[in-house]
């Protein structure tokens, strides 16, 4: 039995959620630098993580959990993707904070062709403090982020494709506590070809409702040392409406490959397509 110590430790001392909203995009957009091809937003959501403390609702200290669903529908691998998140009012206005617009933003480091990954970000009450009814997820163009790196699939060091089955959600704790929404959730990982190595790979869980809308996504880390079959545990944060049945997990790269051109392009970047 493999045990997964959380990423994101500050997911923990929150609790329960309500009024997710959801949002999919069709198809990509025409690429800012000319490029017939680009990283998509699939979907998004955000989705209130309301806080309690000693036993009491503390409203002033509730998170707004934004999470997207990203798709590589190019045909080289895509690496140092940046998005910006931009939390929205009812009217589809932009939160303003000081004058500026909020935000926040997320990497996606690999993305394989025809793969899919999650991203997240978070914004609290000071930020949003009448809440956030929906999001604008959109590829991050500012220069000092970096442009996106194309790089050809063979030499992005995971020719294993990974997957995970059989995932099982335990019972959703409903204390009013930090523990509230707290399930412990496995999986099995598999991959192909088996004699390979799966490298270190983020394991990125999606929670849907019992209509297939997108809830939320949070993600642990795995370690490289697994067998195939091998059971994966850790403990989650659940959505309180979110359907068990419908929970997903995508086995993402998360490489450490040293000279991968991360965070800046080099000579080894070439076209999407």
């Amino acid at each position: 039995m493999v045990v997964v110590a959380a990423l994101i430790t500050m997911l923990v001392a929150c609790t329960s959620s309500s009024h997710p909203t959801d949002h999919r995009t069709p198809r990509a957009q025409p690429s800012a630098h000319g490029s017939s091809c680009e990283v998509r937003v699939a979907e998004s959501a955000v989705t209130r993580k309301d806080h309690y403390a000693v036993g009491a609702r503390d409203q002033l200290n509730d998170l707004f959990l934004a999470s997207a669903i990203l798709e590589n529908p190019c045909r080289r691998t895509a690496t140092n993707v940046r998005f910006v998140v931009s939390p929205l009012d009812d009217q589809g206005h932009e939160l303003m904070s000081a004058g500026r617009p909020v935000q926040a933003h997320f990497t996606i480091s690999l993305i394989m062709p025809g793969q899919r990954a999650a991203g997240w970000a978070y914004f609290d009450r000071k930020q949003a403090p009448d809440g956030v009814a929906n999001l604008r997820v959109q590829l991050d163009t500012a220069p000092f982020g970096g442009e996106v790196c194309w790089i050809a699939p063979s030499t992005s060091g995971y020719q294993a494709a990974g997957r995970a089955t059989d995932v099982t959600v335990g019972k959703r704790d409903t204390s009013r506590t930090s523990a509230n929404g707290l399930a412990r959730l496995s999986f099995k990982v598999t991959w192909s070809p088996t004699k390979s190595s799966p490298g270190r790979r983020a394991a990125s869980v999606i929670f849907r409702d019992s209509s297939g809308r997108l809830l939320n996504a949070n993600g642990q880390g795995i370690g490289p040392a697994l067998k195939p079959g091998q059971r994966v545990h850790f403990d989650a944060w659940v959505p309180e409406n979110a359907d068990p049945s419908r929970t997903g997990v995508l086995l993402e790269p998360n490489p450490v490959t040293p000279g991968l051109p991360f965070y800046s392009p080099s000579s080894s970047c070439l076209p999407s397509s």
